[in-house]
């Protein structure tokens, strides 16, 4: 039984927020309190510290405890085509009609970002939707981009590589795993043709985006983990990554707050997909 009686929770947090924040530079303060302290206590039990001074001491001590926590705190919780008709809306609604823009006149590169991408399999997943909408078109294919962004350097590592086990292609079938996978030992890795399209950085969304005017970004199930002030930070960050008439997809369980409910124009309310900037209203049906 863990014995917290040496540090209360509230003091706990934060010195556990400054240790991450000297000696790796990220801030944990907008992020929510409540997650936070559960990815602590999930650590400690591993760690076999007693209390939370004991623990302290260890991650200041053991550079490798830092990293495991660091790890708990990241929402590595992915599957390629997660929640499938949301990707199968997103598709139609807006890679469809931005590779019809680009090859009707709009020109450039398309360019979407995976924000929160984990281990890579929603990066890789936005890559397939475009190649299939691609299939589909007669014209010149544009040339596209899927950026993906994680904090985490060691899911980045993994995303980078490319290989999954059977179990996490599970979802697949078997045209997909032929068409974008190459079978080798213990799984299947990523096509050298779907990896060419799919780059990933490392990112935190509290921080100012570095690359803009990207014509969609996916950030699902990752911005319910922030405080109500750090969620307008993101979407704020968001949003000035988005440019005008880009698409914005969230996760279900998300939605727009406060000032961004005029910012955007829903495109899917079920899927929550939304459209940047000023948009036209339909004419009423007859």
């Amino acid at each position: 039984m863990l014995r917290h009686m040496d540090l209360p929770e509230d003091q706990a947090f934060d010195l556990v927020r400054r240790h991450l924040l000297r000696s790796r530079g990220i801030d944990l303060a907008g992020y929510s309190r409540p997650f936070i302290m559960r990815g602590i206590r999930k650590t400690m039990a591993r760690s076999g510290a007693k209390d939370y001074g004991d623990y302290l001491r260890l991650l200041r001590q053991n550079e490798e405890e830092t990293t495991k926590l660091l790890c708990s705190l990241s929402i590595n919780v992915t599957e390629f085509f997660r929640d499938r008709p949301a990707f199968e809306s997103f598709s139609v609604r807006a890679i469809r009609p931005l590779l019809e823009d680009k090859c009707s006149g709009g020109g450039g590169i398309l360019r979407i970002w995976s924000a929160g991408c984990a281990t890579g399999q929603e990066a890789y997943t936005l890559g397939m939707c475009v190649a299939q909408e691609m299939t589909k078109m007669r014209t010149d294919k544009p040339m596209t981009i899927v950026v993906g962004t994680d904090i985490s350097a060691k899911a980045l590592e993994r995303a980078r590589k490319g290989f999954f086990t059977s179990e996490q292609v599970q979802g697949l079938s078997e045209l997909m795993l032929r068409t974008y996978f190459e079978k080798v030992e213990g799984g299947y890795l990523v096509s050298e043709k779907l990896r060419k399209g799919v780059r990933f950085a490392r990112h935190n969304l509290l921080d100012s985006p570095t690359t803009k005017h990207f014509d969609a970004i996916v950030c699902r199930n990752v911005v319910i983990y922030f405080s109500r002030p750090m969620h307008e930070r993101v979407m704020t960050n968001l949003h000035e990554a988005l440019r005008p008439g880009g698409y914005l997809m969230l996760g279900r369980t998300e939605t727009l707050m406060g000032t961004y409910r005029k910012k955007f124009e829903t495109v899917d309310s079920e899927n929550r997909i939304f459209r940047k900037g000023a948009w036209r209203a339909h004419p009423a049906s007859p």
